[in-house]
């Protein structure tokens, strides 16, 4: 019996492959890798063009005149008073620290009110990383001004101050290499 069911196996099986094969399509013959077709070339990924820094100042000022045209006759009280949430320049009137953030920071930076701020309007909120980097930023050009330049005695200028454009130079990204100039460079005049 054993013998009967191992054949009547057998069977089954070779006529399943058989009604397989016929359903299959037929295999393509191999190609050499050396002569198979290339593959089509991916299109080039679009790479986000960067905002002129003109543009960018458009929109900074835009944006400091609606804001301001909301404090109207707060011009002068202290920017801790008006705003929320200011870790720094907190006794500063708030015009002057608009102005510090478009110039110091935006334009430093080539950054837009919302690379820092939320852009629906939350000031206050810490949620964007580049809000606390700046921060972080302010207090290590504190600590330049006062534990090492303010030591430095042959600077010609009476009250140096390091800024964000120093190492920033208009970029968000600090550059490591520097233009090669193309003409003598301007020496500044002494006295």
């Amino acid at each position: 019996m054993r013998s009967y069911i191992a054949a009547a196996l057998v069977a089954t099986t070779a006529l399943l492959a058989c009604a397989r094969t016929q359903q299959e399509a037929p295999v393509a013959a191999a190609t050499p890798i050396a002569q198979s077709p290339a593959p089509a070339a991916a299109a080039p990924a679009q790479r986000r063009q960067p905002v002129s820094p003109m543009k960018l100042d458009t929109v900074r000022k835009q944006a400091i005149a609606e804001l301001m045209a909301t404090l109207k006759g707060r011009e002068n009280e202290p920017a801790g008073v008006v705003f929320k949430n200011v870790k720094l320049h907190r006794d500063m009137p708030v015009k002057d620290f608009l102005t510090m953030m478009d110039e110091q920071y935006g334009r430093s930076l080539s950054f837009a009110c919302t690379n820092c701020h939320m852009d629906n309007g939350d000031y206050a909120s810490d949620t964007r990383k580049n809000k606390v980097i700046a921060r972080q930023m302010e207090r290590m050009q504190r600590d330049i001004d006062t534990k090492y330049i303010n030591k430095v005695k042959e600077l010609d200028d009476p009250r140096p101050k390091t800024t964000c454009v120093m190492c920033h130079r208009g970029t968000p990204h600090m550059p490591n290499t520097m233009d090669v100039p193309t003409a003598p460079v301007p020496q500044r005049k002494r006295g």
